[in-house]
């Protein structure tokens, strides 16, 4: 029965258009035909002299299939097909050539299953395959989660090929579909597979194929603008706000838009920005997910990098949605379940913009609409608060939305004042010098790192600097050199600085550290600008207080060290989720504290407070089940599969590295306080798997205290006799206490002599949990940097406390011997250690010396050795 094939797909593209599914119209002639390029099956000339009883072909792009079948026409450059459409190649080159056009039909011959078929489609440059389904017959059928029994599968030809589910497979026994199920294959030759692997009577299938341009202006030559495909995955992309300038600027979509997406996928795209102020806004024009089938095809927002960041929103079955949410990085994921009937969805398509919006939420500094001369300043340093609130009558809260511009002084101390934030050059109107001057207290010091700025006038008359103290612009330069000061960087133009590299990755920091509480930064730009050569800078601050917090450490992006002598004897530690400083930081995050006591003390860290941690573990394995801690007489311990830097974590670390204490996955609460008392130093080390400024890693709290005692430690002993005894410490009864020590003890004699040594203890404890070893004297240690721990030679004698007494005979003339214990425990280490030594003097006639035990003869007699040793003696004494 011949129809009407103009209309019919006339009426499937007014479908198409509610249906939010376009494909490429194909039309030819206007009235009744066979198929699509035989007009009628009869009353048009035969090739060769044959009559008047061969197909009428269309007029364009048509030709006669001949006597293989007179029936019917062909599209020129496939007539050798028209009997046994199988096994063929359709080149788009060859087949403009030859028909001028770019599109074509592919009707399958009737096939007795089990067979197979196979079409390869080469498209031109700049074209992409698409493939119109219209007809099934006897095609497999679908089992509920894939297709069994025969399928169609269109898939890239360069792709290893296998059977498994997650490939495009359309099956049914008996389909008509209006509006045609619509493929698309993107990377490059394509391969449409038509296979029957059961016993059928007929199979076939109807389909259209057109190589598409990808400039086509009805949509279906879609491909993403504006992003960069990631390298080795199958449909990850990274989208920019610097690539994306401009209206339409950006446009992403599901793989195969606006065709059907393969199954079983996870595509990830990242957004990412370069600038503190810029938020992210993503406009789905269309979301077209199969119906009540959310658990297997929907979007997600996470807000950073990862798949295991933050939730922010999740799209389902929707038509239409806007999301908006600040960076620096969002991770938009489309999942797909399998291929189900009747394939009447074709994924999202949306448009990405990146906008400047004021953030209000925190705090607002404390900003001046002009800057105040120097003297003003100095007078601010010297009176305090009150200066500086009789100076800030004219402040500016409501306009400044948080964001620090010229002009602003921005104090770190007192009632509303501001520990750390962003400024920005273009937050405020144009000014050729700009300052921003950060006052911190007395025992604060300031950071500033530097994201982003643009500087272009050449010989240095752009450019950036931040020094030392309070300063105003001069009239003449040589002023400030002057008086001594000296920048602690400087950024010449031209200069121009990204937060980002093209791959999406932050840049190392380019930060700095003052010595002091108080910072300028300072910037001397062009008389004018424009849009496109706008000259900024913008970045973060960040007050440290040092009597607090620790000494930072400049050369760390977060690191301090506390010392018993100069800290408080008490303190506290959280983490520094708050720093805007680390707003460029989409990583692994390690911060440290490390306390060192002095030589009379000790150091206590107590861990009070503990969110549940998490995993980032490189394959994709999420959750607190990554790490677990396991806490015994030896410490906590975390226990991963995987290296521990891919697990959130807090760690106690002695300066030798050894781990005391590890506390990661789903820490109970329950086992808290863990402590740790060292007389050594001890790091604490906070570590974040997967860093990002909008999730802000977990939170802890610990305390700390310098304890007065001066039971451990390096010491030197010259007395011939003595005794080393442990003394009792206050405990804090935790269950998780645990004692660590590191105490060296060396015995040193100027004379001659044999050393005895008593070990005795009460305890009943393994080698591993504490132990007392003697060793003969290295002399290479007393200088080095390891002290009276590195002069430590062979061992010579290893006691544990449940060997409970021990006394040891060191050989003859060993005069310089050292003792080390080592311990970590939940109970301290109680021991005794007494030495007395044998003396002899070498100018004295008193007799020799006692033999060395190893040396003696059996029973009383002495070696033959030892007697000419005796003689020569004597022999040198008399003389002497």
């Amino acid at each position: 029965m011949r129809r009407p094939l103009a209309l019919l797909l006339v009426a499937a593209a007014s479908v198409a258009v509610s249906a939010q599914i376009a494909w490429t119209p194909i039309f030819l002639d206007g009235s009744s035909q066979v198929d699509l390029w035989t007009q009628s099956s009869s009353g048009c000339a035969c090739p060769g002299e044959g009559g008047e009883e061969c197909a009428c072909c269309v007029r364009d792009g048509a030709c006669p299939c001949g006597d293989i079948a007179p029936a019917r026409c062909s599209q020129c450059g496939l007539e050798q097909y028209c009997a046994n459409m199988c096994n063929i190649t359709i080149d788009s080159r060859i087949l403009k050539a030859k028909s001028g056009k770019s599109f074509g039909q592919i009707k399958s011959p009737s096939m007795e299953g089990p067979g197979s078929c196979s079409y390869f489609l080469q498209p031109d440059a700049g074209q992409r395959v698409e493939l119109q389904l219209y007809r099934l017959v006897s095609v497999g059928k679908f089992n509920g989660t894939s297709c069994v029994g025969g399928w169609i599968q269109l898939s890239s030809a360069s792709a290893v090929r296998t059977d498994s589910v997650a490939e495009t497979r359309l099956c049914g026994a008996n389909e008509r579909y209006t509006p045609p199920v619509v493929l698309f294959a993107d990377h490059g030759a394509a391969l449409l597979e038509f296979r029957i692997i059961e016993k059928t009577v007929r199979s076939q299938f109807l389909a259209f194929f057109s190589f598409t341009s990808l400039s086509n202006t009805q949509g279906v030559g879609f491909h993403p603008s504006g992003g960069s495909r990631i390298p080795h995955t199958d449909c990850d992309w990274l989208y920019q706000d610097v690539s994306c300038r401009g209206p339409n600027a950006c446009i992403l979509a599901s793989p195969g838009y606006p065709g059907l997406y393969p199954p079983h996928r996870k595509c990830r795209y990242l957004f990412a920005t370069n600038s503190v102020h810029t938020r992210v806004k993503i406009i789905f024009t269309s979301i077209l997910l199969p119906r009540n089938h959310c658990t297997w095809d929907y979007l997600t927002l996470r807000a950073g990098s990862s798949p295991s960041a933050p939730l922010l929103a999740s799209l389902c079955s929707e038509r239409m949605a806007t999301l908006e949410h600040p960076g620096p990085n969002l991770l938009l994921e489309f999942k797909s379940g399998p291929l189900v009937p009747p394939y009447d969805y074709n994924g999202f398509i949306a448009k990405l913009e990146f906008i400047e919006r004021l953030d209000s939420s925190g705090a607002p500094p404390t900003v001046l609409p002009a800057s105040p001369p120097l003297a003003a300043l100095t007078h601010l340093l010297d009176n305090g608060d009150a200066a500086l609130d009789a100076l800030g009558s004219n402040e500016v809260f409501a306009n400044s939305g948080g964001r620090i511009g010229c002009g602003a002084i921005v104090r770190g101390y007192g009632p509303g004042g501001l520990r750390s934030g962003h400024f920005d050059t273009r937050a405020t109107t144009w000014r050729t010098q700009c300052t921003v001057h950060l006052i911190g207290a007395a025992t604060d010091v300031v950071q500033v790192s530097l994201f982003n700025y643009n500087l272009r006038l050449q010989g240095c008359r752009s450019h950036i600097e931040i020094l030392e103290g309070l300063h105003e612009f001069s009239s003449r330069e040589r002023d400030r050199s002057e008086k001594g000061d000296r920048a602690l960087l400087k950024v010449c133009g031209p200069a121009a600085r990204e937060a980002r590299d093209p791959s999406g990755r932050f840049l190392i920091r380019q930060a700095v550290t003052s010595k002091g509480a108080n910072l300028t930064i300072m910037v001397r730009r062009a008389l004018s600008q424009n849009a496109e050569e706008e000259e900024f800078v913008d970045g973060a601050f960040a007050f440290h207080d040092e009597q607090h917090e620790g000494t930072a450490s400049p050369d760390a992006t977060c690191a301090s060290t506390h010392y018993g002598l100069a800290a408080p004897a008490h303190g506290g530690v959280s983490a520094p989720s708050h720093h805007h400083i680390f707003w460029n930081i989409e990583e692994r995050l390690l911060c440290t504290h490390r306390f060192i006591p002095a030589s009379n003390q000790s150091v206590t860290v107590e861990i009070q407070r503990l969110d549940r941690m998490w995993s980032a573990e490189p394959t994709g394995t999420t959750g607190a089940s990554g790490c677990r801690t396991a806490c015994g007489d030896a410490g906590c311990e975390c226990r991963a599969q995987t290296p521990l830097h891919y697990h959130d974590h807090v760690a106690l670390v002695a300066g030798d590295g050894t781990h005391l204490s590890c506390l990661c996955g789903d820490f109970q609460a329950a086992w808290l306080p863990v402590v740790v008392r060292s007389w050594t130093s001890v790091r604490l080390e906070y570590s974040v798997a997967h860093y990002t400024y909008a999730s802000r890693g977990f939170d802890y709290a610990a305390a700390y205290s310098f304890n007065d005692d001066a039971m451990c430690g390096q010491r030197t002993f010259t007395t011939h006799s003595g005794e080393i005894s442990s003394k009792n410490v206050s405990v804090t009864g935790s269950l998780n206490e645990f004692f660590y020590q590191q105490c060296t003890w060396v015995l040193d004699s100027n004379v001659e002599r044999q050393l005895f040594i008593d070990i005795t203890s009460e305890q009943d404890k393994s080698c591993g949990s504490w132990n007392i070893t003697l060793h003969e004297w290295s002399g290479a240690g007393a200088h080095s940097d390891a002290g009276l721990s590195g002069a430590a030679g062979d061992l010579l004698y290893t006691f544990c406390a449940r060997h409970k007494n021990h006394t040891y005979t060191l050989p003859w003339r060993l005069n310089t011997l050292v003792i080390r214990l080592v311990a970590l425990s939940r109970q301290q280490p109680l021991y005794t250690i007494r030495w007395r030594s044998q003396v002899v003097r070498a100018n004295n006639r008193l007799g020799p010396p006692t033999p060395v035990p190893a040396a003696s003869a059996a029973g009383n007699g002495l070696t033959i050795s030892y007697i000419l040793y005796c003689v020569l003696y004597c022999i040198l004494q008399y003389a002497l």
